[in-house]
């Protein structure tokens, strides 16, 4: 009989925790001991406010294509706003098709639902959810009975590698209890606080092996949910709706934090290591997106199509001078609608303006979409001073502290050193006082006139003429548009 001695007895130990082959002690023959568990992947990659930025797609579908090759568990999600903000798509005839139908095509996952969402109206928003061949998540919204929306609170995904992944969103809600949108579009839906209903979803985290939120909230809301909840309770929160680039980890409360920007600019590369004792290794990398690269050439047919609609590019004036920033755009915009209704006065809200850049020369139709793609009706008011400062105390909260775009006047705001708002001041175009008692014909979008809660007399009577082509037809007559550079028409005094 073969004796084992004690240095043979703790080599034998070694090689049965060391290697999963052992060469047993004492005899030639060879037992299989079974493997350890290894840890376990998943993949995501991630956009958010892509606002209908076709000319982007080509290039990240090629870039998915190419990760998918890398990581076969890859799943692409968005953070919500997809819709809003090119022509192509806001104005196809079914409107907001274009974008669904490309999300289809490169094979997304999921997308939050977004505030702009809503934006195709009732009818419109619900058929997106029926084309689309991907899941709408949101947790805090009461779906109306009527129409039918394809909307879930959650979902959870079992990768082919055994991983179970829950993925639930929630969407910001404004102090009017409503998604940033004009009210008619979410008439039927009910909305619930995000940050309450939040914890109600916790028990995700113990169902599944890997838990993610994909929220539409803004980043700074983000982290104050992340700091409610407890700690470690959320794997990641991708975020959407501040339009936020977050280029390196941001942890908070033990949750990583992403998004990745707007309009397809960039993408956020999220890995996923869950171990055998399922503690959940995460990094990120923000990938840039944009138009060069290579890109996929059906995908690059399909956003040629959309983009072949001769009515938007036809050119309908000139631009003398660059437009350099938001305002410029404003008080353009503001003036065509002035004029155009032969009012006192025009209002602009800064939500309402979505380019910031206007290059000098050929001024297209599609050009006039993308300041102002809303589809919102110019309504006219008979206002007094005081209800004007009245409109203008509330709007600056609702409109995170910034301005209104005036034309006919100007303004000063008197901000207190921590940056609340004092009082505004309404001035004339040459920097007199107001007559505060005296009424003036205004216009504004009926989205102003919708949301905005201040003490008025005069409900609003809507022209029937949306505010987009009626810039149109005021640039077409104008022909040549001047210089707005260095344009001010708004003070802003601390």
């Amino acid at each position: 009989m073969k004796t084992i001695t004690t240095s043979q007895k703790l080599i034998c130990g070694i090689a049965l925790l060391g290697t999963t082959l052992l060469i047993s002690c004492g005899t030639n023959r060879k037992v299989k001991v079974a493997e350890l568990p290894k840890a376990k992947t998943i993949e995501i990659l991630a956009v958010n406010d892509m606002h209908a930025a076709i000319d982007n797609f080509p290039r990240l579908a090629f870039m998915a294509d190419s990760l998918r090759n890398i990581y076969p568990n890859l799943l692409l999600i968005s953070g919500g706003d997809n819709q809003t903000g090119n022509p192509a798509n806001d104005q196809y005839p079914e409107k907001g098709i274009p974008i669904i139908e490309l999300m289809n095509a490169v094979k997304f996952d999921m997308s939050a639902v977004g505030n702009h969402e809503f934006d195709s109206r009732l009818v419109g928003f619900a058929n997106i959810t029926h084309k689309a061949k991907f899941d709408f998540l949101s947790a805090n919204i009461d779906l109306p009975k009527t129409p039918d929306f394809r909307i879930k609170p959650y979902v959870i995904i079992k990768s082919p590698n055994g991983l179970r992944t829950a993925f639930v969103s929630f969407l910001d809600i404004n102090d009017n209890g409503i998604p940033d949108t004009h009210p008619d579009n979410a008439k039927g839906f009910g909305f619930k606080d995000p940050f309450q209903i939040a914890k109600e979803y916790l028990f995700l985290k113990d169902s599944c092996d890997v838990f993610v939120m994909v929220n539409h909230l803004g980043f700074e809301n983000d982290v104050k949910l992340a700091n409610q909840l407890p700690a470690n309770s959320v794997d990641v929160m991708i975020g959407g709706h501040s339009h936020t680039k977050v280029e390196k980890d941001q942890i908070h409360n033990g949750i990583m934090i992403t998004q990745a920007e707007r309009k397809l600019k960039y993408a956020t590369l999220i890995k996923l290591r869950v171990g055998p004792e399922g503690k959940v290794g995460r990094e990120m990398q923000l990938l840039t997106v944009g138009k060069k690269g290579n890109s996929r050439a059906d995908i690059q047919t399909m956003v040629d199509a959309y983009n072949n609609n001769p009515a938007l590019t036809e050119t309908i004036a000139i631009a003398e001078d660059d437009f350099s920033n938001y305002e410029e755009i404003g008080f353009l915009m503001t003036d065509a609608i002035r004029f155009a209704s032969g009012t006192d006065l025009a209002f602009i809200n800064p939500g309402g303006v979505r380019i910031s850049t206007l290059a000098k020369g050929p001024v297209r139709t599609k050009d006039v979409y993308e300041m102002d793609p809303f589809g919102n009706e110019i309504v006219l008011f008979n206002l007094t001073g005081h209800e004007m400062r009245n409109l203008f105390l509330s709007a600056f909260l609702l409109d995170d502290h910034l301005p209104i775009y005036p034309s006919g006047m100007t303004m000063r705001y008197m901000l207190n050193p921590d940056g609340k708002l004092k009082d505004v001041e309404l001035l004339t175009t040459d920097g007199k006082p107001f007559d505060m008692d005296k009424t003036y014909s205004v216009v504004m979008n009926d989205y102003m006139a919708s949301v905005y809660k201040y003490n008025q007399n005069d409900p609003g009577q809507g022209l029937f003429r949306p505010s987009a082509e009626t810039t149109i037809e005021y640039l077409k007559g104008l022909k040549t548009i001047p210089s707005y550079r260095g344009v001010t028409r708004v003070e802003m005094v601390k």
